[in-house]
This record gives C-alpha cells, structure tokens and sequence, in this order.
C-alpha cells in the first residue's frame, strides 16, 4: 500500500475574453500542451483540457501534471474492516504551487483571471481528484520485476498501482508497455 500519488494532477480554469471565445464545438480530449518542465522552481505539464459542453463557455480548461513530491499510503483497519488511504487534500498544496507559475504568467499576459466557479465553493483549484492514480503496489517492491506479488504465488500486479506516485507525464502508454513487458515475461516463465 506505499507510495500511493496522484501524479501531481491539479486542474484549473481560466476566463477568457469575450473576444476570446472557445468555440461551442470542442474535442474530447486534450490535444496540446504547455510545456513547463525546465522551471526548476516548478516543473509542470499542463494538458489543456477541452470542455465540450456545446455552448460556448468563455473558459480555457487545463489539467496540470507537476512533479509533486507527496506521497500517501493503504491502510488496512482491522476494526472496520475497510482500507483508506492516507492523502490529504493538502498534500495537493506542492503541485498547485507549481502550476500556479504556469497560469498567473499567462494570466498577466493575456490580461485573463481565474475561474472560481469550477471545483466548488469558490475554488480556483480542482485539488480534490486525480485522472493518474499511481502506486501502491509498486514494482520491485510490492512485487517482483515483473508484477508478481510477494507471497501470492500466481497473483499479478498489471496496471498503474506498480509506478510510484508520479511520471510527470500522462502514465497511460508506460502503464501498457509495463503490463506488455511483464505478461510476456509470465507467459514465458509461469505458464506450465
């Protein structure tokens, strides 16, 4: 249950001008990005992320992927018999800080605001979800090289719980190229 992130994901809305619009016809997934990695006082990938509600908004919509160092763990509770896990929305504070020098230098240049009308209670930030949750179950720790979990003989760990906490990129295609490279690895040396 170690090394539980959430790939530093923040998500954040910014108003546009009237002059400015969005378009009414948007795609359903993030097709850019900008690019902030060499910041060392806060690295970040921001996607932006479209918002196709069919009418026009007049908000740019981005998800923020930061190198947030936080990490939180599973913990099984013997009295409730249920698992938590022990992250804090203020464990979100790192990740917000390095995405907030992506957005308050456009926001000074394009003369822009943040949107408060996004994540609840005059929120700029959406700190309370994640679309990458990683760890937990992390490779060659939890499991061997390949995904096989200690002490469960034929019990494999295949999907994003074996990466710890963060990327620093959308995890999906190294998520799949891990569970390809271990299940060739079991289909080789476990199937009898």
């Amino acid at each position: 249950g170690q090394g539980w992130g959430n790939n530093g994901n923040v998500m954040v809305g910014r108003a546009n001008h009237m002059w400015d619009a969005t378009g009414n016809k948007q795609s359903s997934i993030p097709t850019m990005g900008i690019d902030n990695w060499d910041d060392v006082g806060g690295p970040a990938f921001a996607e932006i992320a479209p918002f196709p509600a069919g009418a026009e908004l007049y908000v740019s919509l981005y998800l923020s992927i930061t190198k947030n160092p936080e990490r939180a763990q599973f913990q099984y509770n013997s009295s409730t018999g249920k698992v938590g896990l022990s992250w804090q929305t203020s464990q979100n504070q790192p990740a917000i800080n390095m995405a907030k020098r992506i957005f308050d230098k456009i926001n000074k240049k394009e003369g822009t605001v943040y949107r408060t009308d996004m994540f609840g209670g005059s929120k700029t930030w959406g700190d309370n979800l994640t679309y990458h949750p990683l760890g937990g179950a992390i490779l060659n720790k939890a499991t061997d090289n390949h995904g096989r979990l200690h002490g469960h003989p034929g019990l494999y760990v295949m999907d994003g719980s074996l990466v710890p906490g963060n990327l620093g990129v959308n995890p999906f295609v190294t998520i799949t190229a891990l569970a390809e490279r271990n299940i060739a690895n079991i289909v080789a040396n476990d199937m009898h």
